[in-house]
């Protein structure tokens, strides 16, 4: 979508934006999905700014009335992908907010202020590798990444590329200390994005190949940020310089290959590129999770890792945590949990009955102990949710 200009005579407090508002010299004047307050309001007046431009739509108006009260008018309605929540995914729904909300918070401090703190990240670190180890179900952190909403793209993916990270460096047999340390690299490799303007990584058209190379300078501001501001060690900074360098040397900035690559940036390369596949962007819907493991399973030991990648497939099984499938018996079913061993045959819960009724609290059954009944086809959630609000 191009951008379209706004005149600042025609804003009002209360309007929220489905992007970015920009001045007219593309810095950000109202981030995407705040609530546009009176002092942003009289800002841009008393700097003459006459016109403001944006990607995005009005999506919400919020008046107060004499009494106090608010009057919320909601514009646009957006898909909501059908997510199965169990009270064990729902318990650490507060922590992975609590998450997203703290690094949000850092990387905003020092694109603003220039101010970085590293005890913080560091304990962010700690606070999430101590508390994935003391679940025993590591699908619940699956599925909560499955549920994320909306929000700040970078700190959103972030916490998930690190979460998922940590779950495949558990699997790997990584220490306390080398789970800590592959927590804190996920929280900060992508930090050099901070540098790329707004309006780039707002931008619904097709970049540019100007804009495009401005993108791929991201993984040597990171190693600078790392190394100089953060000062934290080599081994860290290096996953920030080479996530997108690829197992067979056709990735940038340095065209790396195979053992050219610290493991830290093998396993967090495999988690930020499934990541990122599922979650929406400006330019794209995101993919269900089978299609995002079909398209990584693509890429194979051309782009990853063959030793790691297999690790992760066992760890997410060809239907990740989720996905929504039809079963050989009619059935349909919500994958809860993998199998390391059998990933084509995951624990599913059944949601609704070969008669087509829904199910609140339906059987759950392990398909690799259950050999008449398989896998027939995966339903996209949007399918899914279609299916639903026209029964």
């Amino acid at each position: 979508m191009p951008m379209k200009r706004l005149e600042v005579d025609a804003l009002r407090v209360g309007m929220k934006f489905s992007k970015s508002l920009f001045d007219n010299n593309l810095n950000i004047v109202l981030p995407a999905g705040k609530v546009l307050d009176n002092s942003t309001l009289l800002n841009l007046k008393n700097r003459n700014i006459k016109y403001v431009e944006t990607a995005g739509e009005l999506v919400e108006i919020i008046e107060q009335d004499n009494k106090g009260g608010s009057k919320i008018t909601t514009l646009q309605h957006s898909e909501k992908k059908s997510i199965i929540i169990d009270k064990d995914t729902a318990k650490y729904l507060d922590f992975y907010k609590e998450s997203i909300n703290s690094l949000n918070t850092l990387y905003n401090n020092y694109r603003n202020n220039k101010t970085i703190i590293p005890d913080e990240f560091q304990k962010l670190a700690t606070r999430i590798v101590n508390t994935i180890m003391a679940e025993k179900r590591s699908e619940v952190f699956i599925n909560i990444i499955n549920i994320a909403g909306k929000g700040d793209y970078l700190a959103n993916h972030t916490i998930n590329t690190t979460i998922l990270s940590v779950l495949l460096g558990q699997k790997l047999g990584y220490s306390l200390v080398k789970l800590v340390n592959l927590a804190l690299a996920a929280l900060v490799y992508d930090i050099g994005m901070v540098k790329i303007p707004a309006y780039i990584l707002e931008k619904e058209d097709k970049l540019s190949q100007e804009e495009y190379n401005q993108v791929k300078t991201h993984p040597i501001y990171s190693y600078q940020i790392i190394t100089k501001e953060l000062n934290f060690p080599i081994e860290i900074a290096r996953v920030g310089l080479e996530h997108h360098e690829k197992f067979d040397g056709s990735g940038y900035p340095r065209r790396l290959k195979g053992t050219e690559l610290s493991d830290m940036s093998k396993i967090i390369s495999i988690a930020d590129t499934y990541e990122a596949l599922t979650k929406d962007r400006v330019y794209r819907e995101g993919k269900d999770g089978y299609d995002a493991m079909k398209l990584v399973l693509g890429e194979g030991s051309k782009k990853f890792d063959p030793e790691i990648l297999k690790v992760f497939i066992s760890m997410m099984s060809i239907y990740p945590v989720g996905s929504i499938v039809q079963l050989s018996s009619g059935a349909i079913a919500v994958v809860t949990s993998s199998d390391p061993v059998s990933p084509f045959r995951p624990t599913v819960k059944v949601i609704r009955d070969e008669f087509g009724d829904e199910l609140e609290d339906g059987p759950i059954i392990r398909l690799s102990r259950e050999k008449d009944i398989h896998i027939i086809k995966v339903i996209h959630s949007k399918q899914y949710s279609d299916e639903l609000k026209s029964a």
